[in-house]
């Protein structure tokens, strides 16, 4: 019933940021009005860009969890999540309208409504929230809860409830084999469930206990018996691992646990940028690469590019094309020079490595010999972002926490290559690609994007 109630909800909120995107249309294309003279057939321009953002808008305000109930969001959350939605929305509306018509972006009415549609939007969330939160302070718009056991982890949950009354929630007492010192209301032990529901208003069921008591196994099959919404409170441990979604398995009913993330339509909209971005930039970018591929040629002995066998998405093997940067017996050359090794763990790195050629010491130090790499990512064997493809050698050489880098597809560019890369050491190295790994959304891999166009610039940590 909570989850239906919630969905309204979210549908209300959703109509009701549509409307006020109205509004602000109305009110911008007013102002505009006031301050230009505006032909009556620009009314189906500008009326073409609302429609445009406002479909931006569902999309991209849903990704971001614009919409995620507010009893379980905070305000800063609440307001980064909006800003991200807009950013998203704008640019996709800019895009479109340039494709479109040029010339609606000179005279600045798409900006204008953004920054109105901001604010708006910004406005009516806030004011929501607060009028929400005084409601529930007065003891309205109350959500009463029976927590099941009396651990830490209740009474972790107890103090939460206590420490934020704008939530709503009222906890009217406990089930637990014995009493434990929380101060509600002890309600007997686990045999008591079906009497106390069916003598208290019980909105949800907070389970603390451990879910391999056959007594609490018994509660959860009466709690769904009477449709009852509950949940499940998790340890540490388990919250860390446990991002599970139900699977139908040709009838079987399963639980899949995710170490990772699922976002599913942040992982489309990822490989739909790469395929987009990479095709067209290999385009653009040709005559460089032609470039390169004659000084490398003129310049030293070999074949311009290096293919090398490198470790992708859960250990497939795939071949990763650079630029030759080196001389042609490196690979010969390496067992000799491993005394010089710079870096802690299996990964192999030097300073000033004599195997590296003066043209590829300039395409090091400008991350260029990077470049063939778009069309691994073309293929799909790699992302534009992403922790980088190890080799096979070095990957025998694992820890098993350092494998979670490999749950992911590699890329390019990722939280190490903007920290300074040579400078950090192995294992700070494979902590970064697992926190990207842990934290990953499309909205990361944009800022880590934007970061890494200053580091190339500048050649910071290359060599």
């Amino acid at each position: 019933m909570l989850r239906e109630y919630g969905a309204i909800l979210d549908d209300i909120s959703q109509l009701v940021d549509l409307i006020v995107l109205g509004l602000g249309f109305f009110f911008t294309v007013g102002l505009y009005q006031y301050k230009h003279a505006m032909p009556g057939s620009a009314w189906e321009q500008y009326f073409l860009i609302f429609l445009v953002y406002s479909l931006c808008w569902m999309i991209s305000s849903n990704i971001n969890r614009v919409y995620q109930s507010r009893r379980f969001m905070s305000a800063g959350l609440e307001t980064k999540q909006l800003i991200k939605a807009h950013v998203v929305t704008f640019a996709i509306t800019i895009a479109s309208v340039t494709l479109y018509e040029p010339s609606l972006i000179h005279n600045r009415f798409v900006f204008y409504f953004e920054a109105t549609a901001l604010c708006l939007t910004l406005g009516v969330h806030l004011m929501v929230r607060l009028m929400l939160q005084a409601w529930r302070t007065i003891g309205r718009d109350t959500r009463y809860v029976l927590i099941l056991g009396s651990g830490q982890a209740a009474h972790s949950y107890l103090d939460k409830v206590n420490e934020n009354p704008q939530l709503g929630y009222k906890v009217v007492g406990y089930l637990a084999p014995e009493r434990n010192g929380l101060e509600i209301p002890y309600l007997g032990d686990y045999s008591n469930l079906q009497t106390v529901i069916g003598m208290k208003i019980v909105d949800l069921t907070v389970i603390t206990a451990p879910l391999s008591d056959e007594r609490v196994k018994n509660c959860l099959e009466l709690l769904d018996l009477m449709g009852k919404t509950l949940t499940v409170l998790l340890d540490e441990t388990v919250a860390k691992v446990a991002r599970s979604r139900p699977i139908d398995f040709g009838g079987l009913p399963m639980v899949t646990y995710d170490g990772r993330p699922r976002l599913p339509v942040q992982e489309l909209a990822k490989r739909g940028m790469d395929v987009v971005l990479t095709g067209i930039s290999l385009v653009v970018i040709s005559p460089i690469l032609l470039a390169i591929a004659i000084a490398i040629k003129v310049s030293s002995e070999g074949p311009v590019f290096f293919p090398q066998e490198r470790v992708g998405l859960n250990g497939r093997i795939f071949k990763m094309y650079k630029f030759r940067s080196m001389v042609v017996d490196a690979e010969k050359l390496k067992s000799k020079l491993a005394h010089l090794n710079e870096m802690s763990g299996p990964v192999f790195k030097i300073t000033n490595d004599p195997r590296v050629t003066p043209v590829g010491r300039f395409l090091r130090k400008t991350s260029l010999d990077e470049l063939p790499q778009l069309w691994n990512i073309f293929l799909g064997e790699m992302s534009l972002v992403g922790p980088r493809p190890p080799l096979p050698s070095e990957v025998n050489m694992y820890d098993p926490k350092h494998r979670k880098r490999l749950a992911v597809r590699p890329g390019i560019t990722c939280i190490w290559q903007i920290s300074g890369r040579n400078q950090v050491d192995f294992d700070e190295w494979m902590e970064m690609d697992a926190e990207y790994v842990e934290r990953w959304s499309l909205w990361m891999d944009l800022a880590i994007l934007a970061k890494t166009v200053p580091v190339v610039l500048v050649g910071r940590g290359a060599s």
